[in-house]
This record gives structure tokens, sequence and C-alpha cells, in this order.
């Protein structure tokens, strides 16, 4: 009972006694949104678009997003909001210009969610500027809005697509991401790695005769990828051994200044990470000893270090050790939390971006400023809607399968359906990250389905095959 009081009397006076605690937080750059344990949804920040389901031009505090309380997760455009519902249907509402909210429609905003087909297994969403790509539980991925350097993965290319279309034939694939440059990447189940689109700085495939790539093209012929974070010039990526490697062009790419260009995946020091994102010629990173780091352009103060000198190699932000997560984007503004549940804001504060009831602020700040008013649940799951890694090898496979998983959250079991959908296979996970090893010796061959479960809630779902 003393832990219990301790630690209340503690979390009141980090993050305010009257602070709204969120059980995940994804940020768009503009604004970001929010998740309760009840499953509602809330946002704060830029809203001029419909994207906080408002017709405000601002959201200095949080607001909710409509009154649904069965929302698994978010994710935020630069104007728009993505959000998939427990029953695996997918909506949207914001900017939807080009058809980028894929609703079939040439409307150019909607201030409430639309749903996004009569789908119910979509599991990832990815929103860039003007398109969208979207993960199935089938391991198919699908893509609407812009497609004038097929960003959208197929041809010809097109300046719009108001429904969502799939990207090639391919049903193995488990991550999606989204640069702001009209660039897409994707890994497969095989650890792969693999772009399409626009090809700024070489950033798919060498050659500056190169500006776009029409289909999926794989980057390099490593099979241990895990993660990735997309800016508009240059990609981080993470490998299954906790490594960040970097490609692309720019200073954010954080090794040294050279080579300056690049789609040669190139490793960012010899640390190991546990988060990660990019920005506009920018990076931030959380090492798995709970400090900051960051690198790239910083002629405002934009790495957060409280100086404006650029940085080409990873830089450490202050002395703390608990940070949990960061995220930045196309914009002026980063957001990081701690394991503690506090949220902390840098950059500009203009569109009510920090959250704490102002806007239109001029200051630029440049170390890391907490908001007292928002909190994230600590110890119990994660700040920020962090991207859960859930890959098979070999997939198809034979006679045993490896799960390899790092899902941020505890109490999970892992089951495997045949075609017919009865239970083949049940196992609880002992922890949130690690490796699981399936004997399939003896499942006949053929297509199987493994699900991640958190009571009753689908997490996660990919397709196994067995030959």
């Amino acid at each position: 009972m003393k832990k219990i009081l301790l630690f209340i009397l503690f979390y009141s006076f980090t993050t305010g006694t009257y602070a709204q605690c969120y059980e995940s937080l994804t940020f768009g750059g503009a604004h970001t949104t929010a998740k309760k344990a009840d499953g509602s949804l809330w946002g704060w920040g830029a809203a001029s678009y419909g994207n906080l389901t408002t017709t405000n031009d601002t959201e200095p505090n949080p607001i909710q997003l409509g009154t649904a309380t069965h929302w698994n997760s978010v994710r935020n455009g630069v104007a728009n909001t993505f959000a998939i519902k427990n029953d695996g249907t997918l909506w949207g509402c914001g900017n939807n210009q080009l058809g980028c909210l894929g609703v079939n429609s040439t409307t150019q905003q909607f201030n409430t969610f639309q749903q996004i087909t009569t789908a119910t297994n979509w599991i990832k969403v990815a929103p860039s500027y003007f398109f969208t790509i979207a993960l199935k539980s089938d391991g198919t991925i699908w893509a609407w809005g812009q497609n004038d350097t097929y960003q959208l993965g197929n041809s010809p290319a097109t300046a719009q697509q108001l429904s969502p279309i799939q990207v090639g034939t391919a049903t193995d694939w488990v991550e999606i991401a989204t640069g702001t440059s009209r660039t897409a990447f994707a890994i497969k189940a095989d650890g792969t790695i693999w772009g399409w689109g626009s090809n700024p700085s070489s950033i798919i495939v060498a050659g500056s005769g190169t500006s776009s790539v029409s289909t999926p093209t794989q980057v390099g012929t490593d099979t241990d990828w895990v993660k990735m974070s997309l800016g508009p010039a240059h990609i981080l990526a993470q490998k299954q051994d906790g490594t960040l490697w970097s490609w692309g062009g720019g200073i954010g790419l954080g090794v040294g200044g050279t080579p300056s260009v690049t789609n040669i995946p190139h490793q960012i020091s010899t640390a190991t990470w546990k988060n990660f994102t990019t920005g506009t010629n920018t990076s931030f990173a959380i090492k798995t000893d709970g400090t900051l780091w960051a690198w790239g352009l910083n002629t405002n103060g934009q790495l957060g270090d409280g100086t404006s000198t650029n940085h080409n190699v990873p830089t450490q932000i202050g002395t703390d050790t608990n940070w949990d997560t960061v995220q930045a984007r196309n914009f002026s503004t980063t957001m990081a939390t701690k394991t503690d549940g506090t949220v902390w804001y840098w950059g500009l504060n203009y569109y009510g971006e920090f959250g704490n009831g102002s806007n239109y602020g001029s200051t630029y700040y440049d170390t890391p400023q907490q908001t007292t008013g928002i909190c994230v649940t600590p110890l119990s799951t994660p700040a920020f809607q962090k991207d859960k890694v859930f890959s098979l090898y070999p997939n198809p496979a034979r006679d045993l399968v490896t799960i390899q998983y790092d899902l941020d959250v505890e109490n999970t079991n892992v089951e495997v359906y045949d075609i017919s959908g009865r239970v083949i296979n049940h196992y609880k996970l002992s922890s949130s990250r690690g490796e699981l090893q399936v004997n399939t010796s003896t499942y006949q061959a053929g297509i199987y389905i493994v699900i991640v479960k958190q009571n009753d809630t689908i997490l996660l779902q990919q397709k196994l095959i067995i030959e």
C-alpha cells in the first residue's frame, strides 16, 4: 500500500494533478492523437482540415474525436487522421485532397470519421501528405491518393486514386512506412526491405537519372530488417539485433557526412536502439539505456540540444536515462515521452502542438519542454503508438517456424489456426519481446493464420504457408 501511495504522489507531482492520461499517443508533426484505456480517441494541435473532427483551426487542449469507444489503433497523416477499430475496419477524417482518405469521394475534407471500404482485416496504416498505404492481415498492401510518381506502386502514374488498390500481388508484407517526398517502403516476412515511388537521393535505387520507381524494388540483400522510419530524403531502419542503419541523402543520415548520398545501408554507431524517428534532415533515437540522441540539421535548434549547431553523428540530448519514445515529422516540432509517463515537446507551438492550452506562439524551444496537462500510462502500456514487430521465418516453412516479436505490451498469446478456423496451437508469451519456436513438422501442407491476441483483442495477424 505504501508503494502504491508513493507512486500516486510521484505521478501527481510529475504530470500534474489534473493531467489527462492516455494509453498511447501518435504524432503527426502538427497534431497529436491519443487513445484512452476505454478505447476513445482524443487529439490536439492543428485542426483546420477536420483531422480532429472539429471546424476550428487549432485545438490547443485535448478534445475527444467523436463518441466511439472501440478504437484499436490510430495514425496521423500531415492533415488527416486514420484509425482502426477492434473489428478490423479502417476509418479516416480530415484532408481528402487527391483521394488521400480512400473513401471514393472527391470531397476535399471530412470532419467526421468515414469508413474506408468494408474490409474487416486492416492492421496497419501509413499516411503521408496526399497518399496513404495500409496493410491487411492477409499480408497484402493497399494504397490510395496521389500517384504522380508511382507512390501507390501501380502504373500508369495518375493524379489521384480515390479508393484503395493493391500494391503488387505479394502476400507476405509485415511492415509499412511512407515519406513526405512521395516514397513508400515495406518489409516482407523474410526480413527483406523494399521501396517504390519517388527516388530522392537514390533512396531506392542508385543513379540521379532515376526519379521514380514504379513497383516495389528490393534495397540490398539483407534479410533481418524489422522496423523503419522514412523522412523526405533519408530512411532509418533497424535490424533484428537492435542496430540502426540509414541511407538516402542529407545530414540526417548520421554517419559523419560520408557518404552524403547512398542507397547502401550504413550503420549508425555500434549502439543498440529501442526507438527512433526521422524528421526533415533530422533524426532522433533512444538507446536501450534510455538516453536520447539526435543528429542532422539544427539551424533553429530543432534537435533539442540547446544549440543551433548541425550534427552529422548522434549527439546526446541532456543526461536523462528514462526516455521511452520519440517522434518527429516534416514540421518544426518533435514529441517524446519518458518511462515515468511524462510527455515532452520542443520546437514551435504555433498550432497548439504542445497540448498545454496555448497556441500561436512565436518562441522556438530548443530543449524539451514538459506538458503537465497530459500523460501516458506508465509501466503497463507504451507511450506513443509504437510499431509492433511480428515476423515469421522461414515462410513458407516445413518443420520449424521462428516467431520474432516486439509487441510493447504484456499478457499476450499466439494462436495458430488452420484454414477452417480450427485452433492448432496456443502459446502464452512470457514477455513483450523475444522469439518463439513453433514445431510445424506435423502440419499438413497448406495455409495457416498466426494471430497475436491480448485478451480478446487481435493485435496482429499473419499468414503462414507450410510446404
